[in-house]
């Protein structure tokens, strides 16, 4: 780096103040020397005018004119000032003293050092110059002019031009550690302003993250309160419906057995008309008990507690009962009713009236939406099966012997795609022009798909809008400590909880 060099601006400022701090010392120093020599020469003025009264006096006016220009802010005209009058000091050192026997000579160097210093570096090498130049023409002045090639002039000069070096060098090395200092300075002052800035914005931060978390609490306190209410709401709801449910049940048994008595015309003969009305009384009674039945299965399994009667069980039985009520639904109807149940279908383990009812919603749901056509039920063994709900849920229990797989197949209306999930929605139907044409609530898919996911199977559908439906689920397969376990009421009894979340 090249002392001369233009430095940066803050740079420049603080070595200038650097400089005058040192300039002011330096005046100092200089008018308490001159102030010193001053009183020893007029305490020694009875033995002549010795050296000291006139250097004093060159030093004292060099102080007096130096700190006018330096409190008017001219600096550099203060320091040359300066630098002059510490040269005219060994000047006047000449009159006393012959060239070759002076020492005040060897203050040159010093002088050179301060003007390298307190000016520009290259500027010492120039009081060197002059110095020498002064110096001489003085001893020229004086008749010492043949000492000037004498050694202690020679190595005062030379002493002169090393002091310019070394300040040049000092100033380079100077300059450097400045620079250094200040852009160290400048960087922990940027790296405060970002910390300072950094703390602000955590603190911000930290506001922001214990209002959210206020609010996020209230809001938690609000949800538990909601869901306390919802849940209350919901077993008030589940204990309404089970027990209107059972109070309306006594009495539609009873029109529905009372009807039926009358229908078997038990007490007496009736007419074509009154043998109507009664039928109409009876369809209706059933229908209306099947509608309460269904939502009293609904409200047990959302009370999350159902009662299974399971037992080692063949199902050909339930498949000839439920077969049997079928050909009486489809009587009047262009549709055709077939049955493929495999000759090795094993035993299951289930309960077998909800085995029956979930048979029966889907043979009655073909039905309702076949208007001609056929209907297939098939039944066979799978013993690889691995259904997307045992995927789904892991804790879902797996037959180690496989399953049977039932499968209900119509040639009817079909089902949409995008409404093939929304059939197993409570109270939901794929249309809900539907519900007003066939009726019914919507209830019997989604119970027959939680009855069998109790037992350990799945209910599934694959439908093509107008070309038909087929609904199939799975039963696990009986095992040999299930055949063999004894057969009483409580030894099949399982019961299922489910969790809410």
């Amino acid at each position: 780096m090249n002392a001369d060099v233009a430095a940066s601006p803050g740079m420049q400022e603080y070595t200038q103040s650097l400089r005058e701090d040192s300039f002011v010392t330096l005046l100092r120093c200089v008018g308490v020397a001159g102030v010193i020599l001053l009183c020893v020469g007029l305490i020694t003025a009875n033995k002549g005018i010795p050296i000291t009264t006139p250097v004093s006096g060159v030093l004292l006016l060099t102080y007096w004119l130096a700190d006018i220009l330096r409190k008017r802010d001219a600096y550099r005209w203060a320091v040359a000032l300066f630098l002059t009058g510490a040269l005219a000091a060994i000047t006047a050192t000449f009159h006393t003293y012959h060239l070759s026997e002076n020492p005040f000579i060897f203050f040159t160097p010093l002088v050179v050092g301060i003007a390298g210093i307190l000016l520009r570096p290259r500027v010492g090498f120039v009081v060197a110059t002059g110095s020498t130049v002064l110096l001489a023409g003085a001893a020229v002045a004086v008749g010492d002019g043949p000492q000037i090639l004498q050694l202690p002039f020679v190595a005062s000069v030379l002493l002169g031009y090393l002091s310019a070096a070394v300040a040049l060098l000092s100033s380079r090395s100077f300059f450097a550690a400045a620079e250094w200092a200040i852009e160290s300075y400048h960087k922990v002052e940027r790296r405060e302003a970002q910390l300072f800035e950094s703390e602000k914005q955590l603190q911000r931060a930290l506001h922001e993250k214990d209002f959210l978390n206020n609010q996020l609490s209230a809001s938690n306190q609000q949800l538990d309160h909601a869901r306390a209410l919802a849940e209350e709401a919901n077993h008030l709801k589940s204990k309404f419906v089970t027990n209107m449910s059972h109070e309306l049940r006594t009495p539609l048994n009873a029109i529905i057995g009372f009807s039926y008595i009358l229908k078997q015309e038990l007490k007496g003969s009736l007419n074509e008309e009154q043998h109507d009305y009664l039928g109409r009384i009876y369809d209706s009674g059933n229908h209306l008990l099947k509608l309460l039945n269904d939502i009293l299965d609904n409200a047990k399994l959302e009370a999350g507690r159902l009662d299974l009667q399971c037992e080692s069980s063949s199902l050909e039985p339930i498949i000839h009962d439920a077969l049997m009520t079928t050909t009486s639904l489809i009587l009047g109807k262009p549709i055709e009713l077939y049955q493929d149940v495999a000759g090795d279908l094993p035993l299951v383990f289930v309960d077998r009236t909800r085995v029956a009812q979930v048979l029966l919603n889907l043979l009655s749901n073909a039905v309702k939406f076949t208007e001609q056509g056929s209907i297939s039920l098939r039944a066979y063994p799978a013993l690889d099966w691995v259904g997307t709900t045992e995927r789904r849920n892991g804790n879902r229990p797996k037959s180690p012997l496989g399953y049977v797989i039932v499968e209900v197949e119509d040639t009817g209306m079909g089902i949409a795609e995008e409404h093939s999930s929304m059939i197993f929605e409570e109270f939901r139907q794929a249309d809900e022009t539907l519900s007003r044409r066939y009726g019914g609530t919507g209830l019997g898919l989604p119970i027959s798909r939680r009855l069998v996911e109790l037992h350990g199977g799945e209910l599934l559908v694959k439908s093509v809008l107008g070309q038909g439906s087929r609904f199939y689920f799975t039963l696990p397969i009986a095992s040999d400590e299930q055949i063999n376990a004894p057969s009483s009421p409580a030894d099949g009894q399982v019961t299922y909880y489910e969790e809410h979340v």
